[in-house]
């Protein structure tokens, strides 16, 4: 049996009706459609999906390839696909809207013709008020003296229409000749509107019923989605008396959030505890709407799959680390609490230890000795520099995994208190290594000046803290002076012997325990050079004495000409 055979054979086999939307939402997308494809009772499976779980389907395939989807789809799933991906805040996208229903009605007519009958009213009069100029007949006016002043479009010699959009003009004309053949009085209703209705009022109705909509569906305004943001360092447990247990006959719960939990977080194995189906829906519903909070007060584009994995990346994970605060690491009390505590106010204890640990960076960032280097965070090495912008970001993030040269190959958001001893200790140890920045007393302007067109360093802007103490350590093993005064290019062939590894890691580390005596702060600038040394080491020991590399390409040191 080939792979793929038994990818399908195991999809059908895992998806049964106790637990529906969890396994299908766990499938990567493409398997997630065949294994619904395949099953006989397809249309009933994808009309099962909560709202949230069938959109996040749909973005994750790929438009043109979630057609297979929309044919099966129920009218409410539809709806809510439409209010995501029409509207832009308060103003619908009247271009975004005929690409979807073009694309639904490539998926069904029948379908298509659905959605027109239980549409709103208001929705569908702002729509053709947008994608058509409409003009009408007068009573007494000649059939011909018609056709010459007013569009050519029409069905009853009554209506002239032309489509603002060329493109679509042929779906239009379609779509409007469906509604004539069907229903001719709601197609004059339709037109009449189109032509007397004021737009403002048709416009403020239809938001209103599109914002209750969203509402439903547990996504927030811009406003409301920001409360998740608000600070909170103290939880409370009141109990959760006041949150609707979820009842799966009524709806079902939203998975994606869910499913999207990485295999052994803490917040994973205490929803796992949760044995009551109706809590365990409302705890699904909790990081649902928390996901969408995210994605609204982060303001990002809804249409891309990417950013509902990221939002409901983040909110998981904060949530996480959130639990991990409030239970000290204790599943047992992390089950008892996700019982007893909002999910929300978990999220905020979370965001509130992120937003402290940026506060803190971002005090020596611009207050502290950081902020007297040119160019801030740019004097920093690898991979320090790239951790600290990681936790200063929009979002806070920590690397997860690294390569062994300590290039930075994976990052993920805080999600553990593991996380924030890394943060922390990161924090402390910029702080401990500002002695060596002191020690460092130098005019940019005029080492601007100076540096070696040619190398790798060519400006002020590439000068980090550990390629001055490098240059220094060279400078005192020729010169016998400590200083980070650029070496010569051109007498690099005589230099480059005396500079091996062990010997320039032993002067650089001598050099240190001189500046910082006390053993905190010698381990912690111990910890910050290590990278830097370790890779200066592992390059220098591919040369010998006799075949130096091309100074060009050395970024340890600072060259001039």
């Amino acid at each position: 049996m080939s792979v793929e055979e038994k990818n399908k054979s195991l999809s059908l086999k895992i998806i049964s009706r106790g637990d529906l939307s969890r396994q299908l939402m766990g499938l990567p997308a493409r398997q997630r459609l065949n294994a619904i494809l395949d099953r006989v009772d397809s249309e009933e499976l994808v009309q099962r999906l909560a709202v949230q779980d069938f959109y996040f389907s749909v973005q994750e395939i790929g438009s043109e390839d979630a057609l297979p989807l929309l044919a099966l789809a129920n009218l409410d799933q539809i709806n809510h696909l439409f209010d995501v991906e029409w509207w832009q805040k308060d103003s619908i996208l009247p271009s975004k809207a005929v690409e979807w229903l073009d694309r639904l009605a490539r998926a069904s007519e029948s379908k298509l013709l659905a959605w027109l009958y239980q549409a709103d009213f208001e929705l569908l009069v702002m729509l053709f008020k947008k994608w058509l100029s409409v003009h009408v007949a007068k009573e007494d006016e000649d059939a011909l003296e018609v056709r010459d002043r007013l569009p050519m479009n029409t069905l009853d010699d009554t209506y002239y229409w032309e489509v603002r959009y060329p493109q679509y003009e042929d779906f239009v004309r379609n779509l409007l000749g469906v509604l004539f053949e069907v229903n001719q009085s709601f197609y004059r209703e339709l037109m009449d509107h189109i032509l007397n209705a004021v737009d403002v009022e048709v416009e403020e109705d239809a938001y209103r019923f599109h914002r209750g909509r969203l509402e439903d569906n547990a996504i927030p305004s811009f406003h409301d989605a920001l409360e998740i943001y608000r600070p909170l360092t103290r939880l409370q447990a009141p109990g959760k008396g006041g949150v609707k247990a979820w009842r799966a006959e009524e709806a079902p719960a939203p998975t994606f959030a869910l499913a999207l939990i990485p295999q052994g977080d803490f917040l994973g194995e205490a929803l796992r505890r949760v044995k009551d189906p109706a809590l365990a829906g409302g705890l699904q519903m909790e990081l649902a709407a928390l996901s969408n909070k995210v994605m609204v007060a982060d303001q990002l584009p809804p249409e891309n799959a990417e950013s509902m994995r990221h939002a409901a990346g983040k909110a998981t994970a904060t949530v996480n680390l959130g639990l991990e605060l409030y239970s000290g690491g204790d599943l047992q009390e992390a089950a008892h609490g996700i019982e007893e505590i909002m999910l929300e106010d978990l999220f905020r204890v979370g965001h509130s230890q992120a937003i402290l640990l940026q506060r803190k960076l971002r005090e020596m960032v611009e207050k502290g000795w950081i902020s007297l280097w040119p160019h801030g965070l740019q004097g920093l090495d690898s991979p320090w520099r790239e951790e600290a912008q990681l936790l200063l970001g929009k979002t806070a993030r920590v690397p997860r995994r690294q390569s062994r040269e300590g290039e930075i190959l994976e990052t993920d958001f805080l999600r553990t208190r593991r996380d924030v001893r890394r943060s922390l200790r990161l924090i402390r140890m910029l702080k401990g290594i500002e002695p060596l920045h002191r020690a460092f007393q130098m005019s940019w302007e005029d080492m601007e000046l100076i540096l070696w067109p040619e190398g790798q360093i060519r400006e002020v802007q590439d000068v980090t803290l550990g390629v001055l103490m490098l240059t220094a350590a060279a400078g005192f093993i020729t010169r016998g002076t400590w200083a980070p005064f650029p070496l010569e290019a051109k007498a690099w062939k005589d230099i480059f012997p005396l500079l091996s590894g062990l010997h320039v890691k032993a002067v650089v580390e001598e050099w240190v325990h001189g500046i910082v005596p006390d053993s905190r702060s010698a381990s912690l600038a111990a910890i910050y050079l290590k990278p830097l040394l370790d890779e200066y080491m592992r390059e220098m020991e591919t040369f010998s004495g006799d075949t130096p590399p091309d100074p060009e390409y050395i970024r340890f040191f600072l060259f001039t000409g």
